[in-house]
This record gives structure tokens, sequence and C-alpha cells, in this order.
């Protein structure tokens, strides 16, 4: 708020113009208000997607880390061999194809990264009680392997099991679920590069 004193001796004239200047003054300050805000406005959504593009770097340098380790345990051409399984899933999805070849990846290479993803697929075609084993199975035995996108296999499978629980009325297995990738993994993402906290706070639990 602006104040201002007057003397008594100051004329009609005098404190009218003192009203045209605050009045100007006012209106100064609005359209100064009303452009900062804009520049917010545009400048948000590059913000946005500067933060995204910063945590998807983040999250493939542990990508990168986790394949490191595989590397010093097996050989290039074990790792080859691995790949190549694993691609044929990636290229044909939910064929039996798909399916024969995880599970050789599975049983020749039980303990790598791209297994966690393996395992991870075959759960999203899977259902029932099957579904729920491969999907707690990805979530405990392969929490720390990424998919070359950013997703992370232990915060992906518990966000893709909470909705498993949803689906069947299990409310509370579900909230407990959410809560862990809030709590445990606030920087995860889906295959499509959005948050998956954003995601969980968008769900109605009523």
């Amino acid at each position: 708020m602006l104040l201002f004193s007057f003397s008594s001796t100051a004329t009609g004239q005098e404190v009218e113009q003192l009203k045209i200047e605050v009045k100007e003054l006012k209106a100064r300050v609005e359209k100064l208000e009303k452009e900062v805000q804009e520049i917010k406005d545009r400048t948000m959504p590059s913000q946005s997607q500067s933060q995204a593009q910063e945590r998807r770097k983040i999250l493939r340098e542990k990508f990168n880390k986790r394949w490191q380790r595989d590397s010093e345990k097996y050989s290039s051409e074990q790792l080859r061999d691995l790949e190549n399984l694993y691609q044929v899933a990636n290229k044909n999805w939910r064929s039996e194809e798909a399916k024969k070849s995880l599970e050789e990846l599975l049983k020749k290479y039980p303990d790598t990264n791209r297994t966690g993803c393996a395992v991870l697929y075959m759960a999203q075609w899977a259902e029932g009680e099957e579904k729920e084993k491969l999907l707690k199975e990805a979530m405990e035995k392969f929490d720390d392997c990424f998919y070359g996108d950013g997703v992370q296999v232990g915060a992906y499978a518990r966000y893709l099991l909470g909705y498993y629980y949803l689906d069947k009325g299990e409310k509370e297995k579900a909230k407990t679920l959410f809560n862990e990738i809030l709590t445990k993994y606030p920087d995860a993402v889906s295959h499509d590069g959005e948050s998956l906290a954003e995601k969980i706070k968008g769900i109605k639990f009523e």
C-alpha cells in the first residue's frame, strides 16, 4: 500500500495530480506483474522438460553402472548372447518366441540386469497368481535393475502390482506399494518418461 502525507497547504490541483500519479503507478505495477507471469508461463514447461531430461540422464547412468557389474562377471560373448535373447522379446512383444527366449535367458543368466527386465516383461503378459508371483520376484530379486530408458525394475514392478491389487479390490495392499514408490523411489519414471510419483498422486481409492 502506498501512503501519502499531504500538507494542509496542498491545493486541490496538487491532490488531483498525486491521485493521477498513484493510478499510473498502480497500472505500471499491474503491467509488470502480468509480464512476469507471462515469462513464468513460458519458462515453466521448458524447465519441467529440462528437469525430466536431467532425471532421465541420472537414471541412464544407473543403468550403465548396473550393466558394468554384469560385464565384470560375464564375458563379452556371454553378454552378446544375453542381449540377443533379450532383444527377441523386445522386438516381438508377447509372442511365443519371446517367451521361450526369456525363459532361456533366465536359465542361463539368472542374476543380470537384463534378467530383471525380462522377469518384468514376463510379469506383464502373465495373469492371475502367476502375474503376482513374477512382479514380486522382480521387486525382491531385481530391484536395482534398469531398462535403458531409465525405468527401474523394482519401482515399476511395485507400480504394476499396485494396480493389480486395485483391480482385485485390495486397496490397502495397493496403498502400501504406492507409498513405497513415493518414499523410496521418488524419481522413478514409466516407459513414457512420466514420473511414477505424479501418476500415483492422481489415483483415487474411493
